[in-house]
């Protein structure tokens, strides 16, 4: 639940900035942008959590 939150915050964040960086009065380019960032995290948290082994 600690994770959702963590991405949910970060998406939120990217849109308002990426809303106040293009200044077109849309959000088609902020939402694409934080959508595309929000895979990027939960792509490198899977593969972070997949290459952390232990032999306990």
């Amino acid at each position: 639940m600690n994770h959702i939150r963590n991405y949910l915050i970060a998406f939120m964040g990217n849109v308002t900035f990426t809303y106040f960086i293009f200044a077109e009065g849309t959000l088609n380019k902020p939402v694409m942008f934080a959508t595309l960032m929000l895979l990027l995290m939960m792509g490198m948290d899977i593969i972070k959590s997949r290459t952390t082994h232990s032999l306990n």
